[in-house]
């Protein structure tokens, strides 16, 4: 299991605990993070939702209110699956692994 956190600097004091704290034990576990830093570049993929790719066949993209507040999930229709995936692929590739990154910029 992997995911690409996309986010920028300076981070909030929630995410300096998700990342510091559960990101580092769930590596510990064996799920590998990505950092897609958007500090000092553009976000490659600004149209992308948050979502849950499964397996490659199934996405749950999340919804949230204007204030970030979690509003529930909605599985997207099969058809949309490939726009999905190259989401993905752009995420990977312009990210970089959670340990590197954590290292320059974490504490």
């Amino acid at each position: 299991m992997y995911r690409v956190h996309i986010l920028s600097r300076p981070l909030t004091p929630y995410l300096r605990f998700e990342l510091g704290w559960g990101y580092q034990r769930n590596a510990a576990a064996g799920e590998e993070f990505f950092i897609l830093d958007t500090t000092e570049q553009g976000n490659p993929i600004p149209d992308a939702p948050d979502f849950w790719l499964f397996d490659g066949r199934a996405v749950g993209a999340m919804a949230y209110d204007s204030e970030g507040k979690y509003l529930g999930a909605e599985f997207v229709d099969a058809d949309r699956i490939s726009e999905f995936l190259a989401y993905r692929d752009t995420a990977l590739a312009h990210a970089e692994p959670f340990a590197g990154w954590w290292a320059k910029h974490g504490e």
